[in-house]
C-alpha cells in the first residue's frame, strides 16, 4: 500500500534548507530515491518540512535506514532522520493520480 510520509527538522530554517539543497542534490545525482513517487519540500517559521509519497512504507523506512542515504545526509550536514518528527500515514487518494 501506498504510504504518505512526513518529516518534521526543527531548527535554523536556513541552514536546514542549506543542507537540504545539498543532500537533494546528491541524491538526484545518484539516482534518486528508488520507491519514492513524489517529493515536496516545505519551511515554516521554525522548521523544514520533507513530504513524500511513496510505494509502501517498507521501500521508504528501507530507503532511509540504507547507508547510503546515511552518508548523503551527513555530508550535507543535514540532519539524520532520526531527529525529525516522522509522521507514516497509508494514503488513500491522491490528485493528479500517479
Amino acid at each position: 500500500m501506498r504510504a504518505l510520509m512526513i518529516a518534521r527538522f526543527s531548527g535554523d530554517v536556513e541552514e536546514l534548507t542549506s543542507a537540504y539543497d545539498r543532500a537533494h542534490r546528491a541524491i538526484m545525482e545518484a539516482g534518486g530515491a528508488p520507491g519514492e513517487l513524489r517529493h515536496h519540500c516545505a519551511v515554516g517559521d521554525d522548521s523544514l518540512f520533507i513530504v513524500g509519497v511513496w510505494e509502501s512504507e517498507e521501500l521508504m523506512r528501507t530507503r532511509f535506514s540504507s547507508d547510503g542515504m546515511r552518508r548523503a545526509l551527513a555530508e550535507a550536514g543535514f540532519p539524520p532522520m532520526d531527529n525529525a518528527e516522522i509522521t507514516v500515514l497509508r494514503l488513500h487518494a491522491v490528485e493528479p493520480p500517479l
